[in-house]
């Protein structure tokens, strides 16, 4: 009898941790875990913000010693592989784009490019030709993203002319091969629509306005708030409506198959 006391209490004092405990410290080092995240993201966004505070004061002196010398004639992009016309008064590589308009004030770019090349892009299907005159897309259905761009609130512009064809548009909040996200498409028959690109869906759809030059240039700007998206071509708004399917993404171009398209401008800027 004593043996099996002895043994019993051998058992109590090697038994291991009820399912409440366990419980308890898994809540426990699940709130220890959130903490340190919250506080690494937070150490990275204030890098980031630092980092930027330091490039905008370096471009802002260096528009400065520009227009000592000379005047901006028109507005220049600053920024990875396109420092434009101050960049001699830059050091380092920068990390962000900036937008320097002719009275030397500095704009925060997300991302910007002349079209001239395809640095900071993927084609992803299609034919795509840069050059001195912008981006041309004709023949097969293209399309075409930025390159690691993942952004939720921002303003994406364009300046598109359609020679001929079926129209063009523009992917946003996009992954990196054009098969999610959002697309704003310009069609000479339909009109303004703007799609989910994984499944079709029109969300939103707007015809063209009479006397509206099909085959002119025009100015496209899409600016998306959380689940507010908000259409403008050639400064005036052509359809706002909500939708929250996706939240962030990249950006890019689309030709439409047979259409003949140039793009001369291609921007993404802060909310």
């Amino acid at each position: 009898m004593a043996f099996f006391q002895g043994r019993n209490r051998v058992l109590k004092a090697a038994r291991g941790f009820t399912l409440v405990e366990l419980l308890v410290i898994i809540s426990i080092l699940g709130v220890l875990a959130a903490v340190v995240v919250l506080n690494v993201i937070g150490f990275m966004n204030e890098g980031s913000a630092e980092a930027k505070a330091v490039e905008l004061k370096q471009v802002h002196t260096a528009a400065g010693i520009y227009l000592l010398e000379d005047t901006l004639a028109s507005a220049t992009t600053v920024g990875p592989g396109n420092k434009g016309i101050v960049a001699p008064w830059l050091t380092g590589d920068l990390q962000y784009y900036w937008t320097i308009d002719t009275d030397g004030s500095v704009h925060p770019l997300l991302f910007a490019s002349s079209l001239n090349n395809l640095d900071g892009f993927t084609s992803v299907t299609g034919s795509w030709t840069p050059g001195a005159g912008g981006l041309s897309a004709s023949g097969d259905a293209g399309s075409l993203v930025a390159t690691g761009g993942n952004w939720d609130d921002f303003t994406f512009q364009t300046t598109a002319t359609l020679t001929s064809g079926d129209g063009y548009g523009m992917y946003y909040r996009s992954d990196s091969d054009a098969n999610t996200g959002y697309i704003f498409q310009f069609d000479p028959i339909l009109g303004f629509t703007v799609s989910d690109v994984a499944n079709g869906t029109i969300l939103a759809q707007a015809a063209i306005p009479p006397g509206f030059p099909v085959n002119g240039q025009h100015n496209i700007s899409v600016s998306v708030s959380g689940s507010s998206h908000t259409i403008k071509v050639d400064g005036s708004t052509v359809m706002t409506f909500t939708d929250s399917t996706y939240g962030s993404g990249t950006v890019g171009l689309q030709s439409e198959a047979g259409s003949s398209v140039n793009f001369t401008s291609f921007t993404v800027s802060p909310p």
